[in-house]
């Protein structure tokens, strides 16, 4: 797996976060937030990087969270799987850390939980221990002093994020002075989603299943058009080029916004 030309400068920046937080043993932890454009490659990023320097990956999703004592996914059920990597180097991705700020939304328990679970985080970055949900109902301990966390969000697509945005954002001063790191990912280029639709696993799966009724070049040739024509109106980033070849194979080899309403599963498939 390689890296987009728009992902690389900022990849080798946080390649060499990495590299210093597995070279002290965690001594050294450059919590940082990555911000980017909905399918700009922010958890794609994060999960090869955290491959390529053989660290483990915890992944929580921060739209499902709240304040601790609420109903729901609170930050010490979302950390449990801390439980298992006993005290080993974790990167700890919170997507879409964005959602948690409600601007200009007047329901104060939304802001209420949503403070609380910036508060929480920053009771888990500044120890060296968390209190996570166990089994039986029971909170257990485990060691945090190990554990980089990286904070990621589209906020709305807005580009060149500064730390004075991300306040406006809602994201508290407190907050910011503790994880000050900031990277923002560009979006893809034209040039960029057709090597990720010429690289496309799942391009290749249709190909096999399809191999008798259509060719590689045809079908490459039909979905580069739609992602041109559709460029400068995308908002999915990369994840656009799954959607087409969807519907590209579900229609029948043609890309129509109508799909069909049956569909067969059979060993040997036919686009007819």
């Amino acid at each position: 797996m390689k890296s987009l030309n728009e992902q690389q400068e900022v990849q080798e920046k946080l390649d060499k976060i990495f590299k210093i937080f597995k070279a002290t043993e965690g001594a050294i932890r450059p919590h940082f937030i990555l911000t980017g454009a909905s399918g700009s490659g922010k958890s794609y990023s994060v999960e090869l990087l955290t491959i390529s320097n053989e660290l483990d990956f915890v992944e929580i999703n921060a739209a499902q969270l709240t304040k601790e004592g609420l109903s729901g996914n609170s930050l010490s059920k979302a950390l449990t799987p801390l439980i298992n990597k006993s005290g080993k180097l974790t990167v700890v991705f919170v997507d879409e850390f964005d959602k948690l700020f409600i601007s200009g939304n007047n329901n104060e328990l939304a802001h209420e939980s949503t403070s609380g679970v910036q508060n929480e985080f920053l009771k888990v970055i500044e120890g060296s221990t968390a209190q996570v949900f166990g089994d039986y109902g029971k909170y257990v301990s485990v060691p945090t002093d190990k554990t980089l966390f990286v904070f990621a969000g589209a906020f709305n697509g807005v580009e060149d994020l500064t730390l004075d945005k991300l306040r406006d954002f809602g994201i508290k001063t407190e907050f910011l002075g503790r994880v000050g790191l900031l990277f923002n990912l560009k979006k893809p280029s034209l040039e960029s989603m057709y090597l990720c639709l010429e690289k496309s696993k799942l391009l290749q799966n249709y190909i096999k299943v399809f191999r008798k009724d259509v060719t590689r070049d045809d079908v490459v040739s039909t979905i580069k058009s739609a992602i041109r024509e559709n460029y400068e109106k995308n908002t999915l980033g990369v994840r656009m080029i799954n959607t087409f070849l969807h519907k590209y194979f579900i229609n029948g080899g043609n890309l129509t916004e109508e799909d069909k309403k049956e569909s067969s599963f059979q060993t040997e498939l036919s686009l007819k």
